[in-house]
């Protein structure tokens, strides 16, 4: 029997977060990086840059790259609720 951990929100948001403390990232190097699903990302990007705490600093019809704002430091470095 195969027994699949399901993680929280609490759990992905920050280390989404904690990815983009290196680089700038789109979708698809975040999914990669954290071993995240592609779509579970972009649904938290979605919420993270809604709350401010990551940022687009590129857009275009084909790719999309976010980066950490001051807040989401703040947010990482305080324990915070994401």
């Amino acid at each position: 029997v195969l027994c699949v951990h399901k993680r929280t929100y609490k759990a992905l948001r920050p280390l989404i977060l904690k990815d983009f403390l290196k680089e700038q990232k789109t979708v698809n190097q975040v999914a990669t990086d954290t071993g995240i699903n592609w779509r579970t990302v972009d649904n938290h990007i979605i919420h993270l840059t809604g709350r401010g705490f990551l940022k687009e600093v590129f857009v275009s019809p084909f790719v999309k790259i976010y980066a950490i704002t001051e807040r989401g430091i703040l947010a990482l470095k305080n324990g915070g609720p994401l």
